[in-house]
């Protein structure tokens, strides 16, 4: 159990540097491009044809991309509220086997998704589908999209093996409830 669990967090460290960091340049660039894009359209009056769906499919490519990472930090998809009250009223047991049933809820829903993008991916490639400029192929686009789901899915998978096996251990008697703020 100790080498799955420390393989699982190593998974994820990768995870959260290198999806983290790639989905933050994109983010980062994107607006960047935004504010070009501001500059040429008030000041000098021109844009490019490309430029407004560059920025949409590129800014969700980028969130569709960080799925994973808010996976990781168990800030995506969760009722922490709920779960939170529970804790702090001493329900412990009961916290734990809800992190089971919200983490298999996650692989499912996400995994479901993920994978019936296919149909759509392969329409996008096989009717070469574009944006409304006619120059940004969709496919990629929807590429990201199902990878972000699929990797949204695998880490949920891997907190759910994590938190069966702290379940098992017992470990919910002794933790600690990450406080958020998110409702």
């Amino acid at each position: 159990m100790d080498n799955f669990l420390a393989f699982s967090q190593t998974i994820k460290n990768w995870v959260d540097k290198i999806v983290g960091w790639i989905s933050a340049a994109m983010l980062l660039a994107l607006t960047l491009f935004a504010l070009l894009e501001i500059i040429r359209r008030y000041i000098f009056g021109v844009v490019f044809e490309w430029g407004q769906d560059a920025l949409i499919v590129g800014m969700v490519a980028a969130v569709a991309l960080y799925f994973g990472v808010t996976q990781i930090r168990r800030s995506h998809l969760v009722m922490n509220a709920i779960v939170q009250l529970l804790h702090t009223r001493g329900f412990f047991k009961t916290v734990g086997i809800l992190r089971i049933i919200v983490s298999a809820i996650i692989v499912v829903f996400c995994a479901a998704i993920g994978i019936t993008g296919w149909p759509t991916l392969s329409y996008a490639i096989e009717r070469e589908l574009t944006t409304y400029s006619l120059l940004i192929p969709l496919w990629p686009f929807y590429a990201i999209l199902m990878f972000g789901f699929i990797l949204m899915s695998f880490i949920a998978l891997l907190q759910l093996i994590e938190d069966i096996i702290g379940f098992m251990r017992r470990d919910y008697l002794e933790s600690e409830m990450e406080i958020t703020t998110d409702v």
